[in-house]
């Protein structure tokens, strides 16, 4: 007789992994699935554990997507060699850099949406473009935006079907263009502290300096497929909106709840669902003994709806009091660019809101939330563009870049693509 785990299946996950999640919190909370060849945690305390003990838990280790990535990246390398890398860009990245990049995005999709009536899928039209010219500027990438997105999600093929040849052939491909494309760049890049890359380049506290692109580039490659999240976000929280009027009506009511609303879409449906780990050595987690090499994959999606945590855990509330969220890791692979995300998910949404306040799901085409290493949909249709629609002139856009660059901000290009 069949037990439940070897029930679990990567179909059954992608269609729906909180009823499997639910389950093997209370009975397997750490558990090997024969269909994965790998194991599965699922509880708060656990999933904090694997994230924040890198000496038991690497996140080094042999990987076809690995192989594309390159060995020496920020998210591979730790000890001296991680710390040196995250130093150089902190700067960058502060806290209160990031309503920056909020006023950017809300920007951009102000520019984009006005003007639209009617029907459009907004994750292709409008969240995911904007998302990748954000990324662009961020990084400060000399590379079209347009051109990021289209890699980003070749790289998510192999990230997401790393048994798949084909797939993977895809991603290869797409580190190779983008290589091909920054290299001539990247060696002629000189100091610049606002610059990202540029501070990658010359700024190697420990290490030698420059720093040459093969020591870079496989950072770059590896934090691209991060790219379309926040797309994914703001598009799983207009979607919840969309599906309870009362907490539409409150963000349209009292505006300032909007980052209470992203805090809540980022525990309730994270857009990237796992962290994969190595085990080091025999290590006990949860009470079960886990042998030297065992692959390991934290379910982040999951530890956010721990019973054990928060309250009604399967319930969005944007009302919930704040709590910390596994989302963006634990211990020395922090997230980096962790106060960015939920900066860049606020101000998509909020650009959408802001002029077409009368915006719906669009009832001939129900978006379809699907995934678990990633959880997002696709296509986000929707109706009611144009009703009530707040004008937004040209002065008035131009009025929004004045602002950002007062804030401390350089004016980026326009949105390419």
């Amino acid at each position: 007789m069949s037990s439940f785990l070897d029930t679990i299946t990567p179909e059954a996950l992608h269609a729906d992994p909180y009823p499997i999640y639910q389950r093997l919190r209370r009975d397997h909370p750490v558990a090997e699935i024969p269909a994965l060849g790998c194991w599965l945690v699922t509880r708060w305390q656990d999933v904090r554990q694997v994230m924040s003990h890198s000496e038991s838990f690497t996140t080094r280790f042999p990987s076809a997507m690995s192989e594309i990535f390159g060995p020496e990246n920020i998210l591979s390398s730790s000890g001296d060699i991680h710390q040196g890398m995250r130093a150089s860009v902190e700067e960058v990245f502060e806290p209160e850099r990031a309503g920056l990049a909020r006023e950017y995005a809300r920007k951009l999709v102000i520019e984009r949406v006005s003007g639209m009536h009617g029907r459009a899928d907004l994750m292709g039209e409008v969240l995911q473009p904007v998302t990748a010219e954000v990324f662009r500027w961020m990084l400060s990438l000399e590379v079209e935006s347009t051109t990021l997105l289209r890699m980003a999600q070749a790289l998510w093929l192999g990230v997401l079907n790393p048994g798949d040849p084909a797939k993977l052939a895809v991603s290869a491909a797409a580190m190779n263009e983008l290589d091909a494309a920054l290299t001539p760049w990247f060696e002629g890049l000189g100091p610049d502290p606002s610059s990202a890359i540029a501070r990658w380049r010359h700024i190697a506290p420990g290490s030698a300096c420059p720093r040459g692109a093969a020591e870079v580039l496989p950072t770059i490659r590896v934090v691209l497929p991060s790219l379309p999240e926040p797309g994914w976000a703001a598009g799983s929280l207009l979607v919840a909106l969309f599906n309870d009027p009362d907490q539409r009506g409150l963000v349209r009511d009292r505006p300032e709840l909007l980052g209470d609303a992203v805090h809540e879409i980022l525990r309730w449906m994270p857009p990237f669902g796992l962290v994969g780990r190595m085990t080091t050595r025999p290590v006990e987690l949860g009470g079960t003994r886990l042998p030297a090499g065992a692959h390991v994959l934290a379910a982040i999606g999951s530890a956010n709806r721990d019973e054990t945590v928060f309250e009604q855990p399967e319930t969005f509330d944007l009302r919930r009091r704040r709590q910390p969220l596994a989302s963006f890791g634990y211990g020395e692979h922090t997230c980096l660019v962790r106060a960015f995300i939920p900066a860049v998910v606020e101000g998509l949404v909020a650009g959408v809101l802001d002029v077409h306040p009368g915006v719906r799901a669009d009832p001939s085409e129900q978006s379809c939330v699907a995934g678990w290493s990633a959880r997002y949909t696709a296509r986000l249709c929707v109706d009611g563009l144009g009703d009530s629609a707040t004008a937004y002139p040209p002065g008035q856009r131009r009025a929004v870049a004045a602002q950002l660059t007062a804030a401390g901000g350089k004016q980026p290009e326009p949105v390419r693509g």
